[in-house]
């Protein structure tokens, strides 16, 4: 099992710039509790929710940027590694998730321990790896695979 069949995908991220309140607001709006921050096309650290509550508890409303507060540099996973390695890193860090970085050491994804969690419980399936989309698989899912022009069917004509 590698961590890319369970990672979440697409991940969602922030720059070190971002105010600390902005990003609070953002995990908040989509339900998430970790934030890859990157800059540069570079994953430079992470924030947890647990540490924006603590940024708020100590600056109030200042506005501090995310690079003040963000834990860095981050502890990462290649998205190819073992799901035991993933497990591993995030026991031995005493940390909550992990960035999941591709070849060129781009982010892609990220898992958490609570995915590892549901994972070991049989909640959580695995799902096919995310590819980049190239000009030939976008040219061959707009022509059909034979090459010729998809066909619509009676029933969605109709509509």
């Amino acid at each position: 099992m590698r961590v890319d069949q369970y990672m979440n995908w697409p991940v969602l991220s922030i720059t070190p710039q971002t105010e600390f309140h902005r990003a609070f607001d953002f995990m908040h709006s989509r339900g998430i509790h970790h934030l890859p921050v990157v800059e540069g096309g570079r994953v430079v650290g992470i924030v947890a929710e647990r540490d924006l509550l603590l940024a708020a508890a100590n600056f109030g409303s200042a506005e501090v940027p995310v690079a003040d507060i963000m834990r860095g540099p981050p502890v990462c996973v290649q998205a190819e590694a073992e799901l035991k390695r993933a497990a591993k890193l995030l026991v031995i860090n005493h940390i909550g998730s992990l960035p999941v970085l591709n070849k060129r050491k781009e982010l892609v994804g990220i898992i958490t321990e609570t995915d590892i969690f549901k994972i070991a419980a049989g909640m959580l399936r695995a799902h096919p790896v995310p590819r980049k989309k190239t000009k030939k698989t976008a040219a061959k899912k707009a022509t059909g695979k034979a090459g010729k022009k998809p066909v619509k069917s009676a029933a969605k004509a109709k509509r």
